[in-house]
């Protein structure tokens, strides 16, 4: 519990201090926040300069004492630290994938790098290698060190079409303007280089979970700790970041174009939502195939579409309310359109949107490629859905033709849970009832019946949420629905005790993810006590491997939610030159159980591990 009470209160203790700090000296905060900056690389070099100094050390030393040097090799001493230093330079050069996507080039969308190249030259940006089109409503500059912590970025810009099919130019163009301005000569070069900072830290820290080897889960160790605390003591100089960036992007259109940009980001895509996609999905239920594809569908549909104008409004006043808070370095909406000096309003229709005015004769083209691609990608799904329905409906119409009172539990919740999906909310609600008479201690009927009486605003939603605590899986989400009715209803004391409890929740969750992380050396282990289906899963598993020579099987006793076990494999390979660790990760990678796992190789830095485990637990294989 004490652990993620700790982890927020770190977060807001140092984002508070900053803040303090920032408003009373904003020099002495940017020079603590400098130091800080500077210490990950410390650790960094520190560490590889203290190995590196131990190896010449005992090196020189050795030269002079030819016993000194037969201890050394009969210890292994140095054998061990060599191998540590590489293993920790691996783990530094660690290996981030960039960005993916449709990749634009000049030769194609001429206008689009005209305009890129304008505003980098008007910001003295830093050079794009890349620009590349995704689907997403957002845009944003990404920088993929080359060479793991020690930089060489490339830089790539990332545009949504979503994006610019409901923009206009001037308005994408203060979209890209704001980005450019996070890493822009005329930006603080101090301000910049913090925020490439906090973008590679983490990265990194992410690039580390995704290796095994010790150099790795002791730089891991190190980043955890240190990449959000520099976020946090960060964090005052980011908010101020995205309120520059802003101004920049309004010195180069015009404060009207940025915030009707910042405006349309937030309005227009929940409408498009909604209105387009949600649709355009539906069509699953009842066709085998889209008759038309989604991306020229939904630029016909930004075309000829009469926008509600009064829906969006209401989603405009509903992100207005929104109040900047500590979980986002953007500040809010109002915020925000306040500090440009702009009245909140919604922008009139957009003729021409950026996509065309940008795409060019290439628009077409490029429309085609991710409707292609989509539905490459989606054909399949679209099928499986239509099967899905047409199967589900039947079965629906068949558990119809039985006496409701003749139905089994399970059929019961069949019909009910399908019924839910497949036709009405109405029609679902008596049958869970039905089956809540039958099982009236099943906490996931209880959720249900809260989630549906939610929706008619009943107030007996709370008491079913209240069962549904129950079952830690359902705990959070009911808190959560029943917080907002109370707050709706501005019963803020009665909502305080829900709130307490989503928190106590998370803390246990939170504990409980921390203590199924990794598998360590000093972790105790204990024979399994798994079911004899799972330990055949398990084994028929391993024996899909044939150079494996070896398998032993233990458990590491959990405090929180015990049964779900945890796992611990190890396994040992044929051959000399077998590598016991890669097989180990790929078993990993493919290896599908309903319980928390590890897989171990007897080899390099985790031999001793695969002992503890060999000794702790049971031979397999």
């Amino acid at each position: 519990m004490a652990e993620v009470e700790t982890a927020e209160t770190i977060f807001e203790q140092f984002v508070h201090r900053a803040e303090r700090q920032a408003d009373g000296s904003i020099s002495a905060y940017k020079f603590r926040l400098a130091l800080f900056a500077v210490l990950g690389y410390v650790v960094i070099i520190g560490v590889l300069g203290v190995l590196v100094a131990l190896v010449g050390g005992m090196v020189a030393a050795s030269i002079y004492s030819t016993a000194l040097l037969i201890i050394l090799i009969k210890k292994k001493l140095i054998f061990l630290i060599i191998p540590a230093i590489w293993i920790l330079m691996k783990s530094l050069w660690v290996k981030l994938e960039a960005p993916s996507g449709y990749r634009l080039t000049k030769k194609e969308c001429p206008q689009l790098f005209d305009e890129i190249e304008s505003l980098r030259r008007s910001l003295k940006a830093l050079k794009i290698h890349e620009v590349i089109l995704t689907a997403d409503l957002n845009a944003a500059i990404n920088q993929t060190p080359r060479l793991g912590v020690f930089g060489w970025q490339k830089n790539t810009l990332i545009l949504g079409l979503e994006l610019l099919l409901t923009l206009s130019p001037e308005q994408a163009r203060a979209v890209v303007a704001h980005e450019f301005g996070h890493l822009s000569g005329n930006h603080s070069k101090f301000s910049g280089w913090i925020y490439r900072i906090r973008q590679t830290w983490y990265r990194i820290m992410y690039g580390f979970h995704e290796q095994a080897s010790l150099g790795a889960n002791l730089m891991k160790r190190f980043f955890d700790w240190y990449a959000p605390r520099f976020a946090a003591y960060s964090f005052v100089l980011a908010r101020r970041n995205e309120y520059e960036a802003d101004a920049i992007a309004a010195s180069l259109t015009s404060a009207a174009e940025t915030g009707a940009a910042l405006i349309n980001s937030h309005v227009a895509g929940p409408y498009v939502d909604e209105h387009y996609w949600a649709e355009y999905f539906k069509l699953a239920d009842s066709t085998p195939e889209p008759d038309h594809p989604p991306w020229i569908g939904l630029s016909r549909f930004l075309q000829t579409h009469t926008v509600a104008h009064d829906e969006l409004q209401k989603k405009l006043d509903a992100e207005l309310n929104v109040s900047t808070g500590l979980d986002d370095t953007h500040p809010s909406l109002s915020d925000r359109i306040a500090a440009l000096d702009l009245k909140p309003s919604l922008p009139g229709a957009v003729a021409t949107t950026a996509a065309e005015a940008w795409f060019g004769e290439q628009f077409a083209t490029i429309i085609n490629a991710f409707d292609n691609d989509w539905m490459a990608s989606n054909a399949s799904k679209w099928s499986e859905r239509f099967d899905y329905v047409t199967a589900g409906r039947a079965r629906i119409t068949e558990l119809n033709a039985i006496e409701k009172n003749k139905l089994g539990v399970d059929e019961l919740w069949e019909l009910a849970s399908l019924s839910e999906e497949l036709t009405s909310n109405e029609i679902a609600l008596p049958l869970y009832k039905l089956y809540e008479t039958r099982e009236p201690s099943d906490p996931d009927v209880a959720y249900k019946l809260g989630q549906l009486l939610f929706e008619r605003d009943d107030e007996t939603c709370l008491s079913y949420f209240k069962k549904a605590l129950e079952r830690p899986g359902l705990a959070i989400d009911s808190c959560r629905y029943a917080y907002h009715y109370l707050m709706e209803r501005e019963r803020e004391d009665d909502a305080q005790w829900w709130l307490d409890a989503a928190e106590r929740q998370s803390q246990i969750d939170a504990e409980s993810n921390a203590e199924r992380e990794m598998l360590a050396p000093k972790d105790k282990l204990e024979k399994t006590s798994i079911d004899d289906e799972l330990l055949k899963t398990i084994k028929d598993a391993l024996q899909q491997y044939p150079e494996i020579k070896n398998a032993w099987i233990a458990q590491k006793p959990m405090q929180h939610y015990p049964e779900i076990p945890a796992v611990a494999i190890a396994i040992t390979v044929k051959g000399m030159f077998g590598n016991a660790s890669k097989v180990a990760a790929k078993i990993s990678e493919t290896l599908a159980l309903n319980c928390t796992f590890y897989v171990v190789g007897k080899h390099g830095d985790l031999k001793a591990l695969a002992k503890s485990i060999a000794k702790a637990g049971d031979q397999i294989i």
